[in-house]
């Protein structure tokens, strides 16, 4: 057996939250007189803080305190307005109940801040399957960045080498491509063609339960 962990984006790989987020930045970014709207809005909301805000405002500059003010304050919008919209994607809770019945560590590396991540964990009765979480609050740096997939590998005494990540965005896989750890795609959101260009990816499907566990513990 080669994988020893199961590492897992959160937003658009195991829950169906951007639908919410994205109406909410709808708000946000329409209210700072930005022209991003659509799809063009869509392919920005990556990152955070200062250098999310110069690219979903652009032309406006922030300092990094007054860039995570306001992403703070549209999480509590989102929260407040769309909370119950959000719902655990298609075959994720029976993916994550096969590999716990194999004692797979697994755990969460996600861009959302804690107050979303605890949110959505205890909404959707999904924290019982993670032994560790890194979120938002515990990184300096965002995907693509590796550190998240780094950090979290460490917190469940994995190799990156023995990790598999599973991700629905290019930055994500990219962000394991440089921690040095395979990955599955998840589409939805991105098409197969997005994914095209990193060598790590595994697999490309377009749901969690399509997996055969056993054979990606070969891998």
């Amino acid at each position: 057996m080669k994988t020893k962990a199961f590492l897992f984006d959160l937003d658009g790989t195991l829950i169906d939250t951007m639908p919410a987020h994205f109406k909410t930045w709808q708000l946000v970014v329409k209210e700072m007189g930005s022209p991003l709207e659509g799809e063009a809005l869509m392919n920005q909301l990556y990152g955070n803080g200062a250098e999310l805000m110069h690219r979903i405002v652009p032309g406006r500059t922030f300092t990094e305190e007054e860039a995570r003010a306001i992403v703070a304050a549209k999480e509590e919008r989102y929260r407040a307005l769309y909370g119950n919209e959000i719902t655990v994607l298609e075959g994720a809770r029976e993916f994550l109940e096969l590999a716990l019945q194999k004692n797979i560590p697994m755990g969460i590396g996600t861009a959302s801040n804690q107050a979303n991540i605890d949110f959505a964990l205890d909404k959707l009765d999904l924290r019982r399957y993670l032994s560790a979480i890194v979120g938002a609050d515990d990184v300096q740096l965002s995907k693509p960045h590796p550190e998240t997939w780094l950090k979290l590998a460490a917190e469940l005494n994995t190799p990156p080498e023995h990790c598999i990540v599973f991700e629905d965005a290019p930055k994500g896989v990219e962000a394991a491509l440089a921690a040095g750890m395979k990955a599955v795609a998840i589409t939805g959101h991105f098409s197969a063609n997005d994914f095209g260009e990193y060598e790590n990816i595994l697999q490309i499907v377009p749901a969690l339960n399509v997996l055969n566990i056993d054979e990606l513990l070969y891998l």
